[in-house]
């Protein structure tokens, strides 16, 4: 639409707002090609880091905002229309053989308004949303993620409330203390005299013949080269 003003409205101070709202819609354009082609092509190897993307979002919400509060404080958005039929002529086109009528230019201003303030929010929620994502991570300790993309950063990992990964102890039924019992298992649900392993060769066991998961717990296992007699 900006482009359509400039295309057929006569330069006057009426219409200043059309090469600063051309003016923004291309810089905003850029901007927008540049992060979102960054960040889908490149990823983890994005140059733009979090601070740089802010600088963009900012200043691309900035120029919106002014956009629209500049047109909707101007005198330009009851301005009415006349046409001629060159630009030399005095007299105005009748309405009937005009090709452009005030109507259809104030309805087109109110759409570039009402456009600009909309593209303002959704840019600047944007920025402060980013904003506010990178100040907490911040506080959290993680400042690296200033200088790094902003599609290789956990934004809502909380890892201060994550699960240990290493194993805890637990307390031994004989309420011993906090230590592990390796024993139990494996031989949990196993009747004590089953557990009892003897390998017998020639009336000789070569590994201990009686030795328990308390044994175990207590530090007392018989030698297993020692050889003894089968009972």
């Amino acid at each position: 639409m900006a482009g359509h003003f400039q295309h057929v409205l006569a330069t006057s101070d009426l219409t200043r707002f059309i090469p600063f709202a051309i003016f923004v819609c291309a810089v905003s354009f850029l901007v927008f090609i540049i992060l979102l082609a960054s960040s889908f092509f490149l990823r983890e190897r994005n140059p733009i880091s979090t601070r740089i993307e802010l600088v963009f979002l900012g200043f691309a919400g900035f120029l919106w905002l002014v956009l629209g509060v500049f047109l909707a404080t101007s005198a330009s958005q009851s301005a009415e229309v006349d046409c001629f039929a060159s630009s030399s002529d005095v007299v105005p086109l009748d309405a009937s053989v005009a090709s452009f009528h005030t109507e259809q230019y104030q309805a087109m201003y109110r759409v570039l308004m009402n456009f600009s303030v909309v593209n303002a929010m959704f840019v600047l929620s944007a920025f402060f949303t980013l904003l506010i994502l990178a100040i907490r991570r911040h506080r959290m300790g993680d400042e690296h993620m200033w200088y790094g993309p902003v599609t290789s950063c956990a934004w809502f990992n909380n890892y201060e409330k994550s699960k240990p990964i290493l194993p805890t102890r637990r307390k031994d039924r004989t309420d011993r203390g906090w230590k592990a019992n390796p024993v139990d298992k494996y031989t949990a649900g196993v009747p004590h005299r089953a557990r009892h392993m003897r390998y017998s060769s020639g009336g000789t066991s070569y590994l201990g013949s009686t030795f328990t998961s308390r044994e175990f717990d207590d530090g007392k296992m018989i030698n297993p080269n020692k050889p003894r007699r089968m009972k």
